[in-house]
């Protein structure tokens, strides 16, 4: 927040400054441009670093966008002060406006998450560095360093500045739209936001300033235009995380996903046929890279398609050395959390209590209705890795206990501390936010029965279990995101801090 007050403090300023004709006014809209550029660096940072669990490598990418954009600006300064350049649109700055937009371009290349491999990043880094070549040679084809010969060429650089700056802006709202994470939402949410304002200022500015009369930065105040976009990127990223009211089809959301790839190879043809006829040996070298990418993707995703059937039927042909795993999650299953427990109880000298915690998927079945069975295994898969590794102790053991059913023996734990562990995993899963649009919370959660009883030679395992699974039961009455014992439980609520007992 206090980020996003200085930068309106900046932009004000930097309209009042130039509005009462201060002097030095070309130095004060660099000095407001750089603090401008450098709070969006700062913002971009902080965003980057509230992530929990793995940390998003996209948002760098979007702070070395800000970064070329910044030196795009000193390149500017240096033609006006240093070489006393008045044309404006000094080839050195005007190619590095152009290639600005690339690491953000990347990042809205990028495939899901679970698709991001080694091979297609080396595809994307290549097309990436061919793209930054065509940028180099379309730029300099039409100015010098000294810049346009004249105004229907600075015109034409206006243009293809333009051009780069609403496609991206397109494609960037196109990956918002269709996010199904809350991480994806929040990036592209600030990628679009930013990209969006800086197509329209920067047409604004371009045609209407620089190339209506004031070409020299601080003549007037309309240059605070180009504030805008850094102050809209740092009010997003300010902003807390809402709930959404619309969710896009699953469809589209894997369709725009699987699409996404193809906006790099698209930007290589292009700018390729662009300089095909002063470079022709550079623009089919890029039509060719730009095919070759698009089907060594497709054949690369292809085949782990295959080596994933392949392991599937293998699998399949090898029960016997999976009697004990849960296929799907890759955790104990069934049968053997049935011998785990029959060995902790039937343990000599067992003194201590044996705590059990059944963990239910809180609608589960809508979350499969709305994404499809793929989705929900993928979602099962996702809580196997936070259940690992949020809590448990050396000693715990953790199974699928069936369906959408997760179960956990703690040995030697009195219900307290179980009760208390319970809620530390059910706090996790609600805050790794994935996304559940039916579900009344917005996102998955699970609801935890607990118990615990002393080995006795009186009663079995079974007594346990069957009083973990009354617990679940008798909680799940009461609503769902809690967890519950069959004596005065403390009921963990998310939306309800306070404690509630039965009785």
């Amino acid at each position: 927040m206090k980020a996003l007050l200085l930068a309106i403090t900046v932009v004000i300023t930097h309209v009042m400054l130039l509005a009462t004709g201060a002097r030095h006014g070309m130095a004060v809209s660099y000095a407001c441009y750089f603090v401008m550029g450098s709070l969006a660096t700062g913002s971009t940072w902080v965003a980057w670093r509230r992530q929990d669990g793995t940390r998003d490598p996209r948002w760098w990418l979007l702070v070395a966008s800000i970064v070329l954009w910044m030196v795009a600006m000193a390149l500017a300064a240096r033609q006006s002060y240093v070489m006393d350049n008045d044309n404006p649109t000094p080839g050195d700055s005007m190619f590095a406006y152009v290639l600005y937009v690339l690491p953000v371009l990347l990042a809205i290349s990028s495939a899901p998450v679970a698709v991001r491999k080694r091979w297609a990043l080396a595809i994307d880094l290549v097309l990436a560095l061919l793209l930054g070549v065509l940028f180099y040679a379309h730029t300099f084809s039409i100015v010098s360093l000294h810049g346009a010969a004249d105004v229907a060429g600075a015109l034409q650089v206006a243009w293809v500045l333009d051009a780069e700056n609403v496609c991206l802006a397109l494609a960037a709202l196109l990956r918002f739209v269709a996010t199904d994470s809350p991480d994806d939402h929040r990036f592209f949410r600030a990628v679009a936001a930013f990209f969006v304002t800086y197509a329209v200022a920067g047409f604004t500015y371009n045609h209407y300033i620089a190339l209506g009369g004031h070409p020299a930065f601080g003549d007037t105040p309309w240059d605070a235009l180009l504030d805008l976009p850094f102050a809209v990127l740092v009010a997003v990223l300010a902003m807390e995380p809402t709930r959404r009211h619309w969710h896009p089809p699953v469809y589209l959301v894997r369709f725009v996903q699987g699409a996404s790839p193809t906006f790099l190879a698209m930007s290589v043809l292009t700018f390729g046929l662009l300089v095909m006829a002063e470079h022709p040996e550079l623009g089919i070298t890029a039509a060719i890279a730009a095919v070759m990418g698009i089907g060594l993707r497709g054949t690369l995703a292809q085949v782990d398609l295959v080596d994933e059937e392949h392991r599937q039927w293998r699998l399949r042909d090898e029960p016997e050395g999976l009697v004990f795993v849960d296929r799907l999650t890759g955790l104990p299953n069934r049968r053997a959390f049935d011998e785990r427990l029959l060995r902790e109880w039937g343990r000599p000298a067992q003194q201590a209590p044996i705590a059990l915690l059944v963990i239910d998927v809180d609608f589960f079945r809508e979350y499969t209705d709305r994404y499809g069975r793929v989705a929900g295994d993928d979602c099962l898969r996702a809580l196997t890795g936070m259940l690992q590794s949020r809590g448990l102790r050396a000693g715990d053991f953790l199974a699928r206990f069936g369906g959408e059913e997760f179960a956990v023996i703690a040995p030697a734990t009195p219900l307290h501390q179980a009760v208390a562990l319970a809620d530390e995993l059910r706090a996790h899963v609600e805050t790794q936010a994935i996304l559940h649009p039916l579900s009344p919370f917005g996102v998955v959660t699970v609801t935890v029965g607990v118990t615990a009883l002393r080995a006795s030679p009186h009663g079995g395992a079974l007594e346990l279990v069957n009083a973990a699974e009354c617990a679940l039961q008798r909680v799940r009455r009461s609503g769902h995101n809690r967890v519950g014992t069959l004596g005065t439980p403390r009921v963990a609520q998310s939306d309800d801090p306070s404690p509630l007992e039965w009785n």
